[in-house]
């Protein structure tokens, strides 16, 4: 590129001179054909040279931006990445540019690595847990009461992400100080060791369990919404009732049809707790 730009400056130059040249000589000695050939002679070719640069520079940024999208989205589908939802897009984009080999060294700006979790470097155990957690998640999102917006709004789009952020980060801490835990327990173990290493593994294990009852609560709620899901279902093929209701008429059951409008409002309140409990399970996420 930056060829391409003495290139065009030095045609700039030239022509610079060329046109002071023409207009001595259209002054000093004439006539104009000869000035004027002179002169359209290197503003053609300084147009071309200046146009050519200018076309390779906008075919060059162009192809890289191509190439970036292509290895970001391969980065995307081939790295497993937590991020923290506080990153704004530009930064997310970063993040996703460190594991691009070319860009990985030219990155003075990108997020820290504490800003993301790479789910491959966590333990078995820890992968385990945070698939769970973010099923329950998934489950929430592709509910149909999350799509008509039945649910709490701050307990799916602020909450959710956090609570999975959180977890995520705790796992990965977790998962260093397991692996802390093993190398100091390579070779012999003392007495005096233990009795370091057993008050440590006694937290790392009050941890774990910790992470794990807030996984259990995420599925608490995603559970709450497919219950949820499951009434509004109901609620949808309560519309079908007018065709069963006909049906009764013309058979003259009477008490089959006061039957069938008894079960539809019931159905309406069931509909309306299920939805409750689902926002109140939500509610409770909250730190």
């Amino acid at each position: 590129m930056a060829r391409g730009c003495g290139l065009a400056l030095a045609s700039i130059a030239a022509f610079s001179a060329v046109v002071v040249t023409g207009i001595t000589l259209y002054v000093w000695v004439g006539p104009p054909d000869v000035v004027l050939a002179v002169l359209l002679a290197p503003l053609i070719l300084c147009g071309i040279v200046v146009g050519h640069d200018v076309s390779r520079r906008r075919a060059f940024a162009a192809e890289e931006r191509r190439l970036l999208a292509r290895e970001r989205d391969h980065v995307r589908r081939t790295v497993d990445l937590v991020m923290d939802p506080a990153l704004t897009e530009e930064e997310r984009l970063a993040v996703l540019d460190c594991f691009i080999p070319r860009l990985a060294e030219d990155q003075p700006d990108a997020p820290g690595p504490e800003r993301c979790v790479v789910v491959s470097e966590l333990s078995l155990p820890s992968r385990a847990l945070l698939e769970r957690a973010r099923q329950a998640v998934s489950t929430v999102y592709s509910s149909q009461v999350m799509r008509r917006r039945l649910l709490d709004g701050l307990a799916n789009e602020v909450l959710l992400p956090g609570q999975l952020w959180e977890i995520a980060t705790l796992l990965r801490t977790q998962t260093h100080l397991q692996e802390e835990q093993h190398r100091a327990r390579q070779g012999v173990v003392t007495p005096e060791l233990l009795a370091v290493l057993e008050p440590q593994q006694e937290a790392l294990n009050r941890s774990v369990a910790a992470v794990t009852a807030r996984v259990e609560g995420l599925e608490r709620y995603a559970r709450r919404v497919q219950e949820a899901d499951a009434a509004l279902r109901a609620r949808e093929a309560l519309d079908n009732n007018d065709k069963y209701r006909a049906l009764l008429a013309h058979t003259d059951d009477t008490d089959g049809m006061r039957a069938l409008a008894a079960h539809g409002d019931a159905l309406e309140e069931t509909l309306a707790k299920s939805v409750r409990e689902a926002i109140e399970a939500g509610q409770t996420l909250a730190p």
